[in-house]
């Protein structure tokens, strides 16, 4: 198998979270130890979550403005289609890697990141909040700004649509950033890497969550891994929020994901398994790794186990 997956597909041709559940298996999206999407009342606020400073709503943020730098993570044109007034983009294919297995693969790749972000105009002392068009993928760029060690990064809770239903303006005008030196200090602590992966197996501390949808996980997953699908973080419909807190630790305790356990995120290429990741992060768990090489890098290696169908 390709450890590269191309765009289509990888996302196949989604908008907003609703496309998300159709794609990533509809009827199979919940999965095993999920739980009913939160309608938009029961959402919570900022402040009922451990680590609330993770998240920002479209009304701060936008009187936080322009004392801070908002990057979109989606496709160019949909950024070219309308985004928040005077800020930047990139997307996931340009933060991708499915290699961990070398010290010089993850220098390359953070390099190659590094320099990206500088021709977005950030330095690693900014304030980041990461948006997105209601994938929840944003969460992709925070933890690559966690693996580059950016003190303050946010996610925009509830992403573009959060902020149009806001009555926030934006705009089809393109910006233009002026280039900075990017330079990041890795923080390994936030990284599973093939080796480390490969050493957990058998460790009964160590919980590997597969984040994909069931007819993914199903065709074949990391030995003994549980399943809940990355959608099940956040509300259904047009506006994608982050369910309580409980709502969340209800779930995944329930299928042994709990916080005296190392917890190891994995998904096709690292987008998907990076919501989880900020998830969890976000409801208090702190000993979470994401294996960002995830599954494209897992079967790439043929000499290494792969379980199918259920447990």
């Amino acid at each position: 198998m390709s450890s590269r997956l191309t765009r289509r597909a990888f996302v196949g041709g989604l908008v907003g979270l609703g496309g998300l559940l159709a794609a990533c298996g509809g009827q199979d999206a919940g999965g095993a130890g999920s739980v009913p999407s939160a309608t938009a009342s029961t959402v919570a606020t900022a402040t009922a979550y451990a680590k609330a400073d993770l998240l920002v709503d479209a009304k701060t943020l936008a009187a936080d403005l322009p004392n801070v730098h908002v990057i979109a993570l989606m496709p160019a044109q949909d950024f070219a289609a309308g985004h928040i007034d005077g800020m930047m983009q990139i997307d996931w294919p340009d933060l991708d890697i499915s290699d961990t297995s070398s010290d010089a693969a993850l220098r390359s790749w953070q390099d190659r990141v590094e320099q990206k972000l500088g021709e977005l105009g950030l330095t690693n002392g900014d304030r980041v909040v990461a948006y997105d068009n209601g994938t929840l993928f944003a969460a992709r760029l925070w933890w690559v700004l966690a693996y580059l060690g950016q003190k303050e990064k946010q996610v925009l809770n509830g992403g573009l649509p959060a902020w149009k239903n806001a009555g926030q303006a934006t705009t089809v005008t393109a910006s233009k950033a002026s280039p900075t030196t990017y330079r990041g200090t890795a923080d390994p602590s936030v990284l599973a890497r093939l080796d480390d992966v490969r050493d957990a197996l058998k460790q009964p501390d160590v919980v590997f969550l597969d984040v994909r949808a069931l007819n993914e996980y199903t065709a074949g997953h990391l030995p003994g891994a549980v399943n809940i699908p990355y959608t099940e973080n956040a509300t259904g419909g047009p506006i994608p929020l982050w369910k309580p807190q409980d709502v969340l630790r209800q779930m995944y305790t329930a299928v042994g994901v709990s916080t005296d356990k190392t917890i190891i995120p994995y998904c096709s290429t690292g987008v998907r398994s990076a919501v989880t990741y900020f998830t969890l992060r976000l409801i208090g768990y702190d000993k979470v790794k994401l294996f960002t090489g995830s599954w494209a890098e897992w079967s790439a290696h043929p000499d290494l186990p792969v379980e199918k169908g259920m447990p």
